[in-house]
């Protein structure tokens, strides 16, 4: 089931002036209580099993086609809300997924049309808006990023209008035929502690395939000093991993735990793709 994004109590960026502050606790909410709210309507029945695609637009699209795809915006709050709906440029740096400015535009963006862009919503109310990706004919191969906001604005003192806003991450694939291939490595498995001790394993997860994965697994841990087991315990990248990207994924452990040696198998998933490593380690001494 798709998932709602809310996010009235983020303040993404002040309207004037033109600066950008993201994830920033907004000073003046719209409401006492409630949010904005926006949500996929349709995930494409190839795509159930992508954790990426259960919340955020994923597609394959081959140049010259188009897809449409339905988005719902609800106003849980008590106050009637004037909301406006609209596509931004994103892209991913260093393995996150990063926002333009305001209205900021790409490729994808460019391509991406609402069916609705400014919508009056009574309290508890909601409304449907169809997202339309056009691509031209001569478009590039290779994955596209972009983002569907909602966004109410409200004014702020000195005449400054803020503007908060949630929205869907677009993750567009170009290409001709079915799915980009997907893949990921697992690099070795390295036993580590922190600067207070605390034990860690620490591996580089590679993205190897042309499109961008979500990955989760666990770490589990076995044949440690007189036979204990440990875990499993669960293991998350922290942000979808683009393509040709590397990113450490670092699972921190109970004090306690012995050194070892153990018996290391960290199983990680993204999209269908499953992979194990498994591994001897031994975490260094205290001190």
């Amino acid at each position: 089931m798709a998932r709602y994004l809310f996010a009235l109590s983020v303040l993404i960026g002040t309207i004037v002036p033109a600066a950008t502050a993201l994830a920033a606790r907004s000073q003046q909410p719209m409401a006492d209580s409630g949010s904005i709210g926006i949500r996929i309507v349709d995930v494409p029945a190839a795509s159930r099993h992508d954790p990426l695609a259960l919340t955020y637009i994923v597609n394959r699209i081959t140049p010259g086609k188009t897809v449409r795809r339905r988005v719902e915006i609800r106003n849980s709050t008590q106050a009637n809300a004037s909301v406006l709906v609209y596509p931004a440029a994103a892209s991913l740096r260093q393995g996150g997924f990063a926002f333009a400015a305001g209205h900021g535009r790409n490729e994808l963006s460019g391509w991406t049309s609402l069916s609705r862009t400014a919508l009056r919503l009574a309290p508890g109310a909601n409304a449907f808006a169809t997202v339309t990706i056009r691509v031209p004919k001569d478009a590039s191969s290779g994955e596209r990023y972009a983002v569907i906001w909602a966004e109410v604005s409200t004014s702020g003192s000195g005449g400054v209008k803020l503007a908060n806003r949630v929205g869907i991450r677009m993750y567009v694939s170009i290409g001709p035929g079915g799915a980009a291939p997907s893949n990921f490595a697992i690099g070795a498995l390295n036993a580590r502690r922190s600067a207070s001790g605390q034990p860690l394993v620490v591996a580089r997860i590679h993205n190897s395939g042309q499109r961008t994965i979500d990955i989760g697994g666990s770490l589990t841990l076995s044949d440690g000093p007189g036979g204990v087991r440990a875990g499993p315990f669960p293991v998350r990248l922290g942000a979808p991993l683009g393509p040709g990207s590397t990113k450490s994924v670092t699972v921190r452990l109970d004090k306690r735990l012995p050194r070892g040696p153990w018996r290391a198998q960290l199983r990680l998933q993204g999209r269908s793709i499953h992979r194990l490593v498994v591994a001897t380690i031994t975490f260094p001494r205290l001190g």
